[in-house]
C-alpha cells in the first residue's frame, strides 16, 4: 500500500515494547558496567530501520514518545560501542588472546540470551544483538525456544531474557512496573530490586491525578534506567490503512 495514491496510511508507535530483562542473580549481570555496555552495544536505530524495516521505533524506556511519560521524558545511554568497550575494560574484561572476545581470569565474557520464536521480531532481535555485541567483544549465546517460560524461572540458565509486552495497555504507566519491576511482580524474572522504586510504587497506588501519575511514571522509569536494569530496544509501530477517500 505504501506509495499507492489510492490509499492512506496512518502509523504510530504502540506501547508493545521489545525489551530485555537482566538477571540480577547472574554473577556477570551483577556488574552494572556489563549491563550498561550491553545497552550501549545494541544499535536500536539499525534494528528498527533495517531489521524491522521501519516497523519499529527505537525505545529509550518502557513507553513510546506519544505518552507524556514516554521516550521524550526520560534519559538513557545511546549506542556507543567504543564507550561500551571502555566500561568492560574498567571491569577488567579485555581481549588477551586476540580471538575477538574479551576475557577475564581465563574466562570469555559469554552472555546467555533467552527468548522465544512466537513473535517474529524476537529471534531477529536476538541475532542482531548477537552481531552488534560481538563488536564490543561479547559472546552472545542465543536460546530461542518455545520453552522459555519454563527456562526463565531458572536463573542459572540465562543472563538476558528478551520478551515483548504491552507496557501501558490502559494508557497508564503502572502496569509495566507492577508486572515486571517490583518485588512481588509476577514477571520480574531477573529479580531486580530497588528501594526507591518500591516507594514510588506505593505513591502511585494512592495517586489519582493523571498528571501526577504521569510524573511518578517518569520517576519510576528513570529509576530503572539509572540502574541499567533493562534494555529497552523497540516499540512496535502499528499502521492503519484506508482508502484515500476516507476522512475523519
Amino acid at each position: 500500500f505504501d506509495g499507492n495514491p489510492e490509499y492512506t496510511i496512518n502509523s504510530c508507535a504502540t506501547s508493545r515494547c521489545f525489551f530485555g530483562q537482566f538477571n540480577f542473580e547472574s554473577e556477570i549481570m551483577q556488574d552494572q558496567n556489563i549491563r550498561k555496555a550491553i545497552e550501549m552495544g545494541i544499535d536500536k536505530e539499525g534494528f528498527c530501520s533495517v531489521i524491522m524495516e521501519g516497523r519499529g521505533i527505537p525505545a529509550k524506556g518502557a513507553f513510546p514518545g506519544s505518552f507524556s511519560y514516554g521516550n521524550d521524558a526520560v534519559e538513557t545511554v545511546s549506542y556507543d560501542p567504543e564507550e561500551a568497550k571502555k566500561l568492560l575494560e574498567e571491569s577488567g574484561w579485555t581481549d588477551t588472546d586476540g580471538d575477538g572476545y574479551v576475557d577475564k581470569d581465563g574466562q570469555k565474557l559469554t552472555i546467555n540470551w533467552l527468548t522465544y520464536p512466537t513473535r517474529l521480531e524476537q529471534p531477529k532481535l536476538a541475532e542482531y544483538a548477537q552481531a552488534t555485541l560481538k563488536e564490543i567483544g561479547m559472546d552472545v549465546q542465543v536460546n530461542c525456544t518455545s520453552d522459555s517460560n519454563t527456562i526463565r524461572k531458572d536463573p542459572a540458565q540465562w543472563d538476558v531474557y528478551a520478551s515483548a509486552m504491552e507496557t501501558a495497555p490502559t494508557g497508564d504507566p503502572e502496569n509495566f512496573f507492577t508486572t515486571c519491576a517490583l518485588d512481588n511482580s509476577v514477571s520480574n524474572n531477573g529479580h531486580y530490586h530497588s528501594d526507591k522504586l518500591e516507594e514510588l510504587a506505593k505513591e502511585l497506588r494512592k495517586e489519582f491525578d493523571v498528571e501526577k501519575r504521569s510524573e511518578l511514571g517518569i520517576q519510576m522509569q528513570q529509576t530503572v534506567l539509572d540502574d541499567n536494569a533493562y534494555v529497552f530496544c523497540s516499540h512496535l509501530k502499528m499502521s492503519m490503512i484506508m482508502q484515500s477517500n476516507v476522512t475523519g
